[in-house]
Order: C-alpha cells, then sequence, then structure tokens
C-alpha cells in the first residue's frame, strides 16, 4: 500500500508516507517505514490522511472504528482506474491498477479491489467489501457489506450477494447468495453457512 500511495496520482497530490498502524507484537517493519503505533489506540491528528488496508472486512471495520471515531480522514487511492460516467467511489476505497468500473456504479466505504477486475454498470457495492484479482462483477449486480470475493471469480448480471458472504476462488455465481453464506464452484454452490 506504501507503493501504492507514493504513485496514486487520483488525487492530485503527492503523498509522504510516515508510516503503519499496526498491533501485532513481534512484528518487523514491512517496508522501510517504521510501525508507529496501534490502530485501535493512535490519536490522529488534523494534518494525517490514513489509508485502511487490511483485507478481512471485520479487520477492516474494527481497526478503522478508532480512527473514524476521532474524525480522521480517510483517502481513496485509484490509481490506473477506468471509472465511468456517473460512478460514485467512497471515502477509504483503494483499488490496485488496471481497475474497470462501469457508468452508474456505487462503491461504498472502504471497499479493496484488487487488480484486473471488472465491475459493470449500475452495480451497488456496500461497505468494507474484499474483491480479488480478475473478478468480474456483471450489470446490475447487488454486494451487502463485509463480503468476500476471492480471485477468478464471476458473478453474473443482475445478482444479489448479501452481507458477510463470501464467494470462493474461481466461482461462477448463477443464483443469489444469502446473507453469511460461502459459495463456491462452477456454478457456484453454497458450502457454508454462518450461524
Amino acid at each position: 500500500m506504501a507503493s501504492l500511495a507514493k504513485t496514486d496520482d487520483a488525487s492530485g497530490r503527492d503523498w509522504v508516507v510516515k508510516g503503519f498502524l499496526d498491533n501485532r507484537s513481534g512484528l518487523s517493519s514491512p517496508s522501510d517505514l517504521p510501525v508507529i503505533g496501534d490502530p485501535l489506540t493512535y490519536k490522529s491528528n488534523q494534518a494525517e490522511v490514513f489509508i485502511c488496508a487490511l483485507g478481512d472486512p471485520q479487520m477492516k471495520r474494527r481497526y478503522s472504528a478508532n480512527l473514524i471515531k476521532q474524525g480522521g480522514t480517510f483517502i481513496s487511492l485509484l490509481p490506473e482506474a477506468a471509472i465511468g460516467d456517473r460512478a460514485k467511489i467512497s471515502r477509504g476505497c483503494i483499488f490496485e491498477r488496471k481497475i474497470g468500473i462501469g457508468t452508474d456504479t456505487f462503491i461504498d466505504e472502504f471497499v479493496t479491489i484488487l487488480s484486473m477486475t471488472i465491475i459493470g454498470y449500475g452495480v451497488r457495492i456496500g461497505q468494507f467489501c474484499q474483491i480479488g484479482s480478475f473478478v468480474f462483477i456483471g450489470g446490475n449486480v447487488s454486494i451487502g457489506n463485509d463480503v468476500t470475493i476471492h480471485p477468478h471469480s464471476t458473478i453474473a448480471p443482475g445478482i444479489s450477494v448479501g452481507s458477510g458472504a463470501v464467494i470462493g476462488a474461481g466461482s461462477v455465481v448463477l443464483r443469489d447468495v444469502p446473507a453469511n453464506t460461502t459459495v463456491f464452484g462452477n456454478p457456484a454452490r453454497v458450502v457454508f453457512v454462518r450461524g
């Protein structure tokens, strides 16, 4: 994420990356940048902006809560994204390179979309979703909050995916997916339901 922030020009600014927030013990810094604090207790100042780079939706929601409560500013990183007319991207989103977003699509807060993914027209994606590389999401798909879509998955046009669902790698989703349900396969079938 640090290298993505350093090369992002979507915001029209050059960013100086200060470091990482992490609370895992014994962690060595993942780059030449230091770990500067715990995201659960870090005190934000007005000059700082944040990127929430976690993949797991529940962890992303948990670790961003302290900074959101303090009024912390989260930016979106959108390098090399092709964004259609009237598409809306909310705060805190991260797009890796070569993402396509269709016309009239709405992407809510803190969504991460990895490289080479195509999102069709009129798609609605809820908060804190994680979408893997090489995913295709057809037109007019509705995706709830906290959904994980693993790489190489395809979601057919008009499908609804409930909050907390997980789409397994390489799955082809041809039917609606209920909330808190994991599907996998071609065609995708239910493999697990969280109670």
